[in-house]
């Protein structure tokens, strides 16, 4: 640490000037006018000259100098946790304009934690498929919903009798209960539990986070098994997964809000753990926002589409087009956020 505020400005010069100047840009044209990458260089160089301002208080603010400097960099942090925190007035277009442009930055932002977060879902799925593919008996360990358990145990003893439908055209005629309507249903509801939970569990440090998207794959994979095994597998992704790519995709968001939090918890930074959870509260508001968009518009799939009679092969192109879409959607960026 610099030991007179002379030498302390020269070494955090730079950083200083370029968060004014992020800033300054940000007000006159709104957060708009940065990148996705300027957003989190502003957000960390914001932390630092936080820190900055606590240490210059403590260490400084006994001289002339220091006094000045210390006014000067609590003038520059006050106005960059404006930008930061501060609520725009609501209205219709700034609406439109988070959902096409600010929720999408916030995913590409805050892309590590999602992905972690997908790995512990779909990672968890995939072994409960494994397990319950290769013993039927498995099933009992992955579905904790006794409906749910029980329907997919009768569906793998009457398999004999479920004929494997398959092709473009085929006669939606749901023949195993795992393909129907009402079990897909069930999987939203409980989706939507998970979504809430993953969030809030964010507060354990991560941990029950962890454990509900584990919990949640687990029990996908389990029924995707069971339906595999009961040959009905293409009907039970025709009627899962036209919703269930935003639904899914929602899930993962949401389980790196949580994580985001538990970051900000353990591993707060050069900021107080306070501020850090504030920080990345916010943050994890805008994930959320957009995450109650999915699932608005998944909820619309499965009222509509999901209980038709339309060929499983429609369905499954249906669901093939959302996944592109929400790709591009979320993965692109504007050309003129580059700029």
């Amino acid at each position: 640490m610099p030991r007179t505020p002379e030498n302390f400005v020269r070494a955090r010069r730079e950083a200083w000037s370029r968060l004014h100047e992020l800033v300054d840009r940000s007000q006159n044209a709104r957060l708009a006018a940065l990148s996705d990458e300027e957003l989190h260089e502003m957000g960390t160089l914001y932390r630092r000259a936080s820190a900055d301002l606590a240490r210059a208080q403590t260490r400084y603010n006994s001289t002339f100098a220091g006094q000045e400097l210390v006014r000067s960099l609590n003038a520059l942090v006050l106005r960059a946790h404006a930008q930061i925190y501060s609520a725009p007035p609501a209205s219709p277009s700034r609406g439109l304009f988070f959902f096409l442009f600010g929720f999408p930055a916030a995913f590409r932002r805050h892309w590590r934690p999602i992905l972690l977060a997908a790995v512990l879902m779909f990672g968890s799925a995939l072994c409960a498929y494994v397990s319950v593919w290769t013993n039927e008996e498995n099933i009992q360990l992955f579905i904790t919903d006794p409906d749910m358990r029980r329907e997919a145990v009768n569906a793998v003893k009457t398999r004999a009798q479920n004929k494997q439908i398959t092709g473009w055209g085929a006669n939606t005629a749901y023949e195993g209960t795992l393909a129907s309507p009402e079990v897909s249903s069930r999987i939203m509801t409980n989706n939507i539990r998970v979504t809430i939970m993953a969030v809030a569990l964010g507060v354990t440090a991560g941990l029950g986070t962890a454990l509900v998207l584990m919990a949640n794959g687990l029990m996908i994979g389990g029924l995707a098994g069971a339906a595999t095994n009961a040959n009905v597998d293409y009907l039970f992704w025709s009627v899962i997964l036209p919703h269930g790519v935003l639904e899914l995709t929602a899930i993962c968001i949401a389980g790196g809000a949580g994580l985001l939090l538990a970051r900000a918890i353990y591993a707060p930074g050069d900021l107080p753990r306070r501020d850090a959870l504030r920080l990345a509260g916010g943050e994890a508001v805008q994930l959320l926002a957009g995450v109650a968009m999915m699932l608005i518009l998944a909820g619309l799939i499965e009222g509509f589409i999901t209980p038709t009679t339309l060929p499983p092969g429609f369905k499954l192109g249906f669901a093939a087009l959302t996944g592109v879409l929400m790709v591009a959607y979320l993965c692109v960026r504007p050309k003129h956020r580059a700029a």
